[in-house]
């Protein structure tokens, strides 16, 4: 006998065990690449519980600064669009009727793991699950010891070895459900040309974000060293070429950090040479106005940039009143950024690799060298590539890349102010189930 399932639980079919082998198992993993509604099913089956009974949930995460990190608005977005009886306050989720409570919490705090506010809980939902620690793992898990208590983990897996995903496979009291794009009918059109744009830019990214493959133990880092090599190959070029001239400035506002300027000449149509790199410490910001202005007025640039976030910015506003033409580089802003990338630090360091996979740099600098092959990647959990942040590598005993954070700056200035082509662009209900013995919990 088939029956109805309530719209809010149209999920793609190979979701569907979830609801239909629910009592089967303890643990519950979903595991695959973006747009294939791992967290959208979880969301959905959490609700419709939490309608029926009376459960107390909670949305966990390794770390939780703001309630905005966890899966807090993809619940709220699901009630509101099905009109659903439950009252969403500013740190929690209750059901009006059934006295159900979903709360949201951060296991590490203050580097060690909380267990505070898991007792009781009927329901686990660990979104993220690939940030999830084996530490965190070991501690948490024995914690959720309710009788007929639950576990989800939704993730797209980073590592071979992601402790999450090996606890999980050989689980008998686990269900493992791999899923991607494709197998989710659901799946808007915008975001499948998403991923055929990403698949023509890079078939690793595409792999790891659109099909979940898990990264190698070293694929993080975003140059190879062949593409750092590159940098040292001399080119042929033709005589009478227009040059163009561009300067990169980072600025370094922490002891022990370089401020430096990259300066890089146009000698093809695609191939820029670097002219000189000059970098100097001193944290003082008038110091660098007077360095920068003696800089611009001896190279004489077409087109100059500096890194105006922090003290940046108070630099960046005294050479304008100067008179100085100079742009601003705000690596936090999105704006004017593709879609595929979180910011604007990791939309240059995605253009600077272009360039340089392409061998359209030419510079020889064992420094930068050195700061290159430094530079790691992460994926956020909508796909979106970012770059390692700056305060993240000095924590792993990383030294900042100034140099190579300048030489970026030039590039991106080259790619967003001088309109260049030459890079090659990222080429960007109810449903029917059998009927099954009756659940301990309703669904």
């Amino acid at each position: 006998m088939e029956i109805k399932v309530p719209e809010l639980l149209a999920l793609p079919p190979k979701m569907m065990p979830l609801i239909t082998d629910f009592n089967k198992y303890r643990f519950f993993l979903a595991e695959g690449g973006r747009g294939s509604a791992k967290t959208q099913s979880f969301g959905r089956l959490i609700l419709t519980i939490a309608e029926k009974n009376k459960v107390r949930v909670v949305c966990g995460r390794e770390t939780q600064s703001t309630i905005e990190e966890s899966v807090y608005k993809v619940l709220v977005d699901l009630i509101k669009e099905y009109e659903l009886n439950f009252s969403i306050l500013k740190n929690k989720i209750t059901h009006n009727q059934s006295g159900s409570e979903i709360v949201f919490k951060g296991f590490r705090e203050q580097g060690s793991v909380n267990i505070k506010g898991l007792e009781g809980v009927d329901i686990l939902w660990i979104d993220e699950a690939e940030a999830i620690t084996k530490q965190t793992l070991d501690i948490v898990i024995p914690t959720i010891r309710k009788p007929n208590s639950r576990i989800f983990f939704s993730m797209n897996r980073k590592l071979i070895n992601d402790p999450v995903y090996e606890f999980c496979l050989g689980n008998d009291k686990c269900l493992h459900i791999n899923i991607n794009y494709y197998d989710n009918p659901y799946c808007s059109q915008e975001l499948k040309d998403e991923a055929e744009r990403c698949k023509l830019s890079s078939e690793r990214d595409y792999r790891h974000i659109w099909l979940g493959e898990p990264l190698d133990q070293s694929d993080d880092l975003l140059f190879s060293a062949a593409d750092i090599a590159r940098m040292k190959t001399i080119q042929p070029f033709g005589d009478g070429f227009n040059q163009i001239r561009v300067i990169g400035i980072d600025f370094a506002a922490q002891g022990g950090d370089f401020c430096v300027a990259t300066i890089l000449d146009k000698k093809s149509p695609v191939h820029w040479k670097c002219e000189a790199q000059i970098a100097w410490n001193d944290t003082d910001p008038m110091v660098s106005i007077g360095k920068i202005v003696n800089i611009i007025g001896e190279y004489k640039p077409d087109y100059s940039i500096l890194d105006c976030g922090g003290m940046g910015y108070v630099v960046y506003s005294r050479l304008r009143e100067l008179g100085i033409r100079i742009d601003k580089f705000d690596g936090a802003t999105t704006q004017g950024v593709p879609n595929e990338y979180a910011n604007a630090r990791a939309f240059g360091y995605y253009t600077l690799y272009h360039y340089l996979h392409n061998g359209w740099i030419i510079m020889d600098s064992p420094e930068t060298e050195k700061d290159l092959a430094q530079i790691r990647y992460e994926y956020k959990s909508n796909g979106e590539r970012i770059i390692q942040s700056k305060d993240k590598m000095r924590k792993n005993g990383i030294h900042s890349p100034d140099r190579a954070d300048s030489l970026m700056m030039a590039v991106y200035c080259i790619k967003t102010r001088l309109a260049d082509n030459a890079i090659i662009d990222d080429v960007r209900t109810t449903n029917t189930i059998k009927k099954v013995n009756k659940s301990r919990w309703q669904i």
